[in-house]
């Protein structure tokens, strides 16, 4: 007896295909783990995902409807021995979306799924991928938007090492403010002005003068005096040749003077008589007391007689030594016509005719080379051609 051909069973994980006819039944009874979540149909929104066809990369069999969960495929035997009852209460079941599966929200459009969901499973939503650093953007134009908040932010925001000079710099202005506030209070103390003037380094020059010369800085602040100024306005007085003023703390000043050495005593042309420094500066009477003077004389009928006696002062303060101590007397008419006596070792004199104040060191040097010759004067008016007679 022939056995009855039996339908054989799919394997496990297959699709079992069924004919068209059995489509719709079949279909509803593989729905309810596909179909826990209502589907957007077309029209209403994008599809939820890729199909298997798009994943596989391979064509649409023929036959093969676009449902998923109970896609049948031609060709094989639907399994017996089911009957229509489960299929349409199972149909019935899961024809409507559950609660659960209303309120919870669908995937986003294009958002990829899993393929746990064809198996029942709810897909995962995929990690947010993480945001591209900033970047400089093009535009169409060509142009670039660069994002300047960043530098903005620096423009704006305080950096360490401006608020570090700030400091410095007002540190240094109050600093500056104190020190400008106490050179004022001190300028106007009562205690820093000048009441006491001293003089020293006076022999014939008497101190008064010197004290009445520079006291019209008494009562100055002490800090302030023109030290200089002073020195230059106690030089005025006659026989000072220099002076130095020091500050005498705290309510004084120090004037120093050097005095100047007379050299002779000149006999004007109308007799009056005066001690002169070798500049020919007229000094003090007293600076006669105790030294040893030079007369010089200013001959009667001079045209020039103030302009004669400097030359003298001149030439005999040009004079070195040896010559200087031998001069017993000097005398002139004019500038270019002066005149010495000379003092010999052997007690004669020799009179050499000197003319005016220029070559002095040239005819110096002939006077002293010609003082043995005979004669009793020696003419260096010209000193590259001396005359002795």
């Amino acid at each position: 007896m022939a056995r009855r051909p039996t339908t054989p069973r799919p394997r496990p994980g297959t699709v079992r295909p069924t004919p068209p006819a059995e489509r719709p039944e079949q279909s509803a009874e593989r729905r309810p783990a596909r179909e826990a979540r209502p589907r957007t149909t077309e029209g209403t929104g994008p599809a939820k995902g890729p199909s298997r066809t798009a994943r596989s990369g391979r064509p649409p069999q023929s036959g093969r409807t676009p449902q998923s969960g109970g896609a049948a495929q031609p060709g094989r035997a639907a399994p017996t021995g089911r009957s229509a009852a489960p299929a349409a209460s199972a149909r019935s079941a899961h024809s409507a979306p559950s609660a659960h599966s209303a309120a919870s929200p669908s995937p986003a459009p294009g958002a990829p799924r899993g393929r746990g969901r064809s198996l029942g499973r709810p897909a995962v939503a995929p990690e947010a991928p993480l945001a591209p650093p900033r970047t400089q953007e093009e535009e169409p134009g060509g142009g670039r938007v660069v994002q300047a908040a960043d530098r903005f932010r620096a423009l704006v925001a305080g950096r360490p090492w401006r608020r570090r000079r700030r400091a410095i710099i007002a540190g240094t202005l109050v600093t500056l403010l104190v020190i400008v506030a106490a050179l004022a209070t001190a300028v106007m103390l009562p205690a820093l002005q000048v009441r006491d003037i001293t003089v020293e380094g006076t022999g014939y020059v008497a101190e008064e003068d010197v004290r009445e010369a520079v006291a019209s800085y008494s009562g100055d602040s002490v800090l302030l005096l023109p030290t200089h100024e002073i020195a230059d306005r106690a030089a005025e007085v006659p026989g000072v040749a220099s002076a130095e003023v020091d500050r005498a703390w705290p309510d004084g000043m120090t004037v120093t003077v050097t005095e100047a050495a007379p050299v002779a005593q000149l006999t004007r042309a109308d007799g009056s008589t005066a001690v002169v420094d070798a500049a020919g500066e007229e000094l003090p009477a007293a600076a006669a007391e105790g030294a040893t003077l030079v007369p010089m004389t200013v001959q009667g009928g001079a045209a020039d007689p103030e302009g004669a006696a400097a030359t003298m002062s001149e030439v005999l303060a040009s004079l070195p030594d040896p010559l200087r101590g031998a001069v017993r007397e000097v005398s002139a008419s004019s500038t270019s016509d002066v005149t010495l006596v000379l003092t010999l070792e052997d007690g004669g004199t020799k009179t050499v005719v000197w003319g005016d104040a220029h070559d002095a060191e040239l005819k110096a040097e002939v006077v002293q080379a010609l003082l043995g010759r005979p004669g009793t004067t020696i003419d260096v008016s010209s000193p590259v051609a001396p005359v002795t007679r």
